[in-house]
């Protein structure tokens, strides 16, 4: 079991993709951005569920802020977990001290304030916003892939970032197409 603590390094910045034995109905045909894993667990957040009708101006008109000139982005369902709670997946072209370098250019800011630094010059590019996260206790996640429930893939910036309306677990699948044999190949590496 030496290598299990250089599979739970290698998780920390990969996309999980959800299965068809996921038995969750939240997590059915989700993508997971993964931005901690280790020992004591792991913490993600969910990165192509859009809240319907929900998006920055809509919140911003309910907290009397005129939107005018702030870039409309859709509000995402991250997770399960601390659902009252915005997680901001960016690019590391901002970052604050209360931001956490993920890898692959992308950090995760955890804190109000952010909100005003994406609606102003000098926030980060590339932003997705989140309600919520995933988080799974010691073991728990390591037990889902090995069970395959999830399917860890590299990072891509069009995945994560892209338009929130597009069917990006679809796209995800396409990326790994050509593995007929994932399901078996991550029970024997997990």
């Amino acid at each position: 079991m030496g290598n299990k603590d250089n599979d739970i390094q290698n998780l920390a910045g990969k996309i999980l993709l959800s299965t068809p034995s996921i038995s969750n109905e939240y997590l059915d045909k989700s993508m997971v951005y993964l931005c901690s894993h280790d020992n004591g667990g792991a913490m993600g957040v969910v990165i192509n569920k859009r809240v319907p009708d929900m998006n920055v101006c809509s919140i911003l008109k309910k907290l009397k802020i005129n939107p005018r000139g702030i870039e409309n982005l859709d509000i995402h369902f991250g997770g399960l977990e601390e659902i009252d709670k915005c997680f901001i997946l960016h690019s590391d072209d901002y970052l604050s001290s209360h931001s956490i370098l993920v890898g692959h250019h992308i950090a995760l800011t955890i804190n109000g304030d952010i909100i005003k630094v994406i609606t102003s010059p000098g926030g980060p590019e590339k932003k997705l916003l989140c309600m919520g996260c995933c988080i799974w206790d010691t073991e728990q996640l390591e037990n889902e892939v090995a069970s395959s429930h999830w399917i860890p893939i590299d990072p891509d910036e069009a995945l994560i970032f892209g338009d929130s309306k597009a069917d990006k677990w679809s796209k995800a699948l396409l990326k790994i197409g050509s593995r007929t044999n994932v399901f078996s190949d991550l029970q024997g590496n997990a």
